[in-house]
């Protein structure tokens, strides 16, 4: 089955090319956090240096979906093109067992199948003591699941035709649900795991079947004749977007959070013995 096969073989090059990199990924972050420690007078400058990252992403990915977005809307003929040709080019290019493969991937990368996840691992973090977590999940995963319906209803785009679909297909077409919801819903598992893993080689697979996973859930929506190619790239930009948005803010307050309560420590452990004693 050759889309499985280059599944797997995306993820170890993916993997592979985070793993060989580590020294200037992972190392870079480690250096970055001894350099911030020189500054123990600007406790918030790590929130500030995360805020930067944040803003960067989101203006990335926020650019991205504008860009579509207007063509989509200027009905730009070589926006209309390219999505014609793709489209195509998918329907011609059909196979027994790439349809099995992207069907499965369409079906596991659902609404009905994220949102059965989400709440299985929210429910496993409440009952683990990991009420945060949890919280950051639902509201990154519920979220982008409103985001995504009202983005649909503002932009009302017609879905490719309905004979060229493998699987039917209801509602509105730009951006797409199945693109935007696996990016939204496994990009807040990723920062979890990473949060929970210790190891690079651990955190590296993670990242790359995460991204390996989301591209797979995408392309199928092509495939099986129920998007257009810049659907999926709108998906993709405003779950990142989304996605960026909650998680920066999520680890905004936890930092701001801990220098809080280091601050608070650092105070009790400098005042003077029986110092606010009753």
């Amino acid at each position: 089955m050759l889309p499985f096969a280059a599944f797997v073989v995306l993820f170890l090059i993916l993997w592979g090319i985070l793993i060989l990199t580590k020294p200037l990924v992972h190392g870079g972050f480690i250096r970055t956090a001894h350099f911030t420690t020189r500054f123990r007078s600007l406790d918030y400058l790590p929130v500030v240096v995360l805020l930067g990252i944040g803003a960067a992403v989101t203006a990335f990915a926020g650019d991205a979906f504008v860009d579509l977005s207007e063509l989509l809307v200027a009905k730009n003929p070589s926006l209309q093109a390219l999505d014609q040709r793709w489209h195509d080019s998918a329907v011609s290019e059909r196979t027994p067992g790439a349809t099995t493969f992207f069907a499965a991937m369409s079906v596991i990368g659902g609404p009905a199948v994220l949102a059965v996840l989400t709440a299985l691992v929210a429910g496993t973090l409440f009952i683990r003591k990991r009420p945060r977590w949890a919280v950051y999940l639902l509201v990154t995963a519920g979220g982008g699941a409103v985001l995504n319906l009202e983005l649909k209803r503002y932009f009302q785009r017609a879905r490719p035709a309905l004979a060229e679909m493998l699987r039917r297909a209801d509602g509105y077409s730009f951006p797409s649900g199945h693109a935007m919801g696996s990016t939204v819903v496994i990009g807040g598992l990723t920062y979890l795991a990473l949060r929970a893993l210790t190891t690079w080689r651990q955190k590296s697979a993670v990242i790359a079947f995460g991204t390996t996973f989301v591209l797979a859930v995408a392309t199928s929506r092509v495939y099986l004749g129920t998007h257009w190619l810049s659907d999926i790239g709108a998906g993709v930009s405003a779950g990142l977007l989304w996605l960026a948005t909650t998680t920066i803010g999520y680890e905004t307050f936890r930092r701001i959070r801990t220098v809080r309560d280091l601050r608070a420590r650092s105070r009790r452990d400098s005042s003077p013995p029986g110092e606010g004693a009753a």
